[in-house]
C-alpha cells in the first residue's frame, strides 16, 4: 500500500513537471534597435526614451513620458505593428497584430491591462487598474527603467526579422503623439 502511494505520488510529480515544461512560452527573443517619438504639442505630451544595455546580451529602454491632457472620448489610441525580413524601410508590411484606432478608455481596459502592463509593469510607474478604468488618467511624468519585453500576451511564435511598433495617440484639438520602436526578433534555440 505504501509503495503504491509513493509510486502514485512520484508519477504525479513527474507528470506535473513535464506538463510545466510543455507550457507555451515565447520561442523568440527581442532586441530593441531604436526607440523614439514625435509630438505635435510638447506641452501636452512629450517623451524622452532611449535604448539601454541591461546586461551583456540584453537590451531594454529607459526614459520618461510626459502626459498633461485630460482623457475624454476624443483621445484615441492606435497601434501599428509592421514586420520586415530585411529591415529595409521599404519592406515593412502591416501585420494582423495591429490595433485599430479606439477610445483611450477601451484601450486601457483591454490591451493596456492584458499586454502592456504584463510586459512593462515591473519597470514603470504607469497606473495599474484592477477593475474597469474610469477617468481621470493621472497627469504626470511616467518613468521607464530598463524595460524589456518578456513576451506575456504576445504570440508564442514570431518569424525572425525586424518588427516596428508605432503607437499613435491623438486628441482634440490638434495633438498627435507617435512612439516608434524597432525590434529584431530571433528564434531562441534553448
Amino acid at each position: 500500500m505504501i509503495s503504491f502511494c509513493i509510486s502514485s505520488l512520484l508519477s504525479v510529480c513527474i507528470f506535473a513537471n513535464l506538463y510545466n515544461g510543455c507550457a507555451a512560452k515565447p520561442n523568440w527573443e527581442a532586441t530593441p534597435l531604436s526607440i523614439g517619438g514625435t509630438t505635435t504639442n510638447p506641452s501636452a505630451m512629450d517623451m524622452n526614451l532611449r535604448i539601454e544595455r541591461i546586461s551583456r546580451s540584453e537590451f531594454g529602454f529607459s526614459g520618461t513620458f510626459f502626459w498633461n491632457i485630460d482623457v475624454d472620448d476624443s483621445v484615441m489610441v492606435e497601434m501599428r505593428i509592421l514586420s520586415s525580413y530585411s529591415g529595409d524601410e521599404s519592406d515593412y508590411k502591416l501585420t494582423p497584430m495591429s490595433i485599430q484606432p479606439q477610445k483611450f478608455t477601451e484601450y486601457v481596459n483591454t490591451f493596456y491591462k492584458d499586454l502592456l502592463l504584463p510586459n512593462l509593469g515591473n519597470c514603470t510607474d504607469l497606473p495599474v487598474y484592477e477593475n474597469e478604468f474610469v477617468p481621470p488618467w493621472p497627469k504626470a511624468t511616467y518613468n521607464f527603467t530598463r524595460c524589456a519585453l518578456n513576451g506575456q500576451g504576445l504570440p508564442d511564435i514570431l518569424a525572425d526579422g525586424f518588427y516596428k511598433g508605432e503607437a499613435v495617440i491623438t486628441a482634440q484639438p490638434n495633438l498627435e503623439v507617435t512612439v516608434s520602436v524597432v525590434l529584431r526578433i530571433r528564434t531562441k534555440m534553448f
